[in-house]
């Protein structure tokens, strides 16, 4: 029996799959912060030792598609390395997503040879900089949002390295968090590296590099072959940020030609004055997301479903800007809007295949007191579809967390969560009806600071094929005398103790007329 037929293949790819699951389930549970320990805002993954993607846990998209230019960077500043070594990376402009999303890249050897790499990445919810969780209203710089930190040997020969390590201690507001969290992702990529050499030692490293080949050809081919059966056609669409002032755009073109895939997103916007700018390797990754959209589920996630894509977005634009400008709302609230844009455009391709919009925003909330910081993502409704109605008080497209449990919030942080509810009437109605939003009301034992990064206050999401829009979010603030006022979709405040932070979230967009 060939080492690689069907059912071998099959076999290990379930093996590999399960190692990055495992790592996640690791990392989770060895944590300190309710973030990753709750909301699990974490992400796990195998790469070669060319830097290919081979095997990914059903994490974050927003992680995993941006994943391959932080080890691409690694493999260039330490092109030697020793095992138990890790080097921890989150400078956007080097392979990072925004600054709280830290990455930590450890290798693997066999016989002294690279074989690959065990990689995890974990939104921290502080990493400095000028706001507590490290999500400011308004910045414009890099350094504003927190540390900053280019690809740099944390572990060396499995011992962390305190220079390192003092710089969270100095820089950040809850460095025993920090480093606990650190210390997680320490674990968990020991975890990766151990199952994979149990692996190699098990089946042989020729097994193991068959397989990695033939794992990667095979999804090429099946994506390929999906691509080829699907109409060739170009599609443009544009979508709006809300912005401070005035509305943003985010353009595409979309072609299909055969087997290629391109997104060209020349037309969009030049890069913001604010935070809203999106690395180039989320703005791969929001495209990645889309594509896996449309192939067959079983078709596994790796280097080889995204060889046949092409992303062009030019330099100093909002999708690929120039260092040092701010990104920390790039990564979580621009990356929805580009999944938003390129649905937008298939729907003229692909007319019975393209659901509505979603909320298109992961309201994100941080606050923070002495010593302590909150983050966390708001659910909202999903885009009705083809086949179903949206689903309601769900996080769409390119995150994938939980909401933070209001037993695990109430313990840690001086905020009582009045109200969690479904936001009725929010979701568009149609044949499929848009799912609902949420509404959260947290109320505020101790005076805080608040920051809040939120879009689609200004445009709903839109309903297709005759489908009815969903609602606005929207953001209050009830002060203690009763009064309430509306906040805009970035900002950062001091709240008082009493006062009440009031999060309306977007509902879905509803697909095809009602009968």
């Amino acid at each position: 029996m060939s080492i690689l037929d069907p059912v071998t293949l099959e076999v290990f790819k379930h093996l590999i799959l399960a190692i990055p699951e495992e790592m996640g389930a690791n990392l989770r549970r060895t944590a300190f912060s309710p973030n990753i320990k709750e909301r699990l805002d974490e992400s796990c993954a195998l790469f070669d030792a060319r830097g290919r993607l081979i095997a990914q846990a059903e994490h974050i998209p927003v992680h995993l598609g941006a994943m391959p230019s932080a080890v691409e960077a690694v493999a260039v500043d330490f092109p030697e390395m020793s095992p138990g070594d890790q080097v921890i990376v989150n400078d956007p402009y080097r392979g990072g997503s925004h600054l709280p999303d830290i990455t930590l890249i450890a290798p693997f050897f066999w016989e002294g040879k690279l074989k690959g790499y065990a990689v995890n990445r974990a939104h921290h919810a502080d990493v400095g900089g000028d706001t507590p969780g490290s999500m400011p209203g308004s910045s414009s710089t890099l350094f504003e949002e927190g540390i900053v930190i280019p690809p740099t040997l944390f572990v060396k020969k499995c011992i962390i390295q305190d220079h390192v390590r003092t710089i969270f201690e100095k820089e950040t507001r809850n460095p025993a968090e920090r480093i606990g969290d650190l210390n997680a992702q320490v674990g968990a990529n020991r975890l990766g590296v151990s199952r994979c050499i149990d692996f190699i030692s098990r089946y042989g490293e020729r097994a193991f590099d068959q397989f990695v080949e033939a794992i990667i050809d095979y999804a090429k081919s099946r994506v390929t072959a999906h691509l080829s059966d699907l109409p060739d056609g170009e599609a443009e669409a544009i979508e709006y940020l809300d912005g401070e002032d005035n509305p943003v755009p985010i353009r595409v073109k979309i072609r299909i030609q055969g087997a290629s895939f391109e997104a060209d997103f020349t037309g969009t916007a030049p890069q913001s004055r604010g935070n809203a700018n999106t690395p180039l390797s989320v703005t791969r990754s929001a495209v990645y997301y889309v594509l896996r959209c449309l192939l067959p589920p079983d078709i596994p996630p790796n280097h080889g479903c995204y060889e046949n894509v092409q992303v062009t977005a030019p330099e100093g634009s909002l999708l690929n800007p120039r260092p040092p400008a701010a990104v920390s709302s790039g990564n979580v609230e621009t990356s929805q809007r580009i999944v938003d844009v390129l649905l937008l455009a298939l729907k003229d391709l692909l007319p019975d295949q393209i659901p509505a919009q979603g909320q298109g925003t992961m309201n994100n909330l941080a606050i923070g007191w002495e010593k302590k910081t909150y983050y966390e993502t708001i659910a909202g409704g999903m885009g009705g579809s083809p086949k179903c109605d949206g689903a309601s008080a769900v996080q769409v497209h390119m995150t994938n967390t939980a909401t933070t449990p209001v037993e695990a919030l109430e313990s840690v942080y001086p905020i009582r969560v009045v109200k969690t509810a479904l936001r009725d009437g929010s979701g568009g109605e149609g044949f499929h009806p848009g799912g609902m939003g949420l509404t959260r009301e947290f109320l505020f034992l101790e005076d805080g600071i608040v920051s809040i990064q939120s879009e689609r206050r200004r445009f709903p999401p839109q309903g297709i094929g005759g489908g009815n829009d969903g609602k606005c979010g929207s953001n209050l603030l009830r002060r203690i005398d009763g009064t309430t006022i509306r906040l805009p979709g970035r900002c950062t405040f001091n709240a008082l103790k009493g006062e009440r932070l009031i999060i309306n979230t977007p509902g879905g967009g509803g697909w095809g007329q009602r009968k």
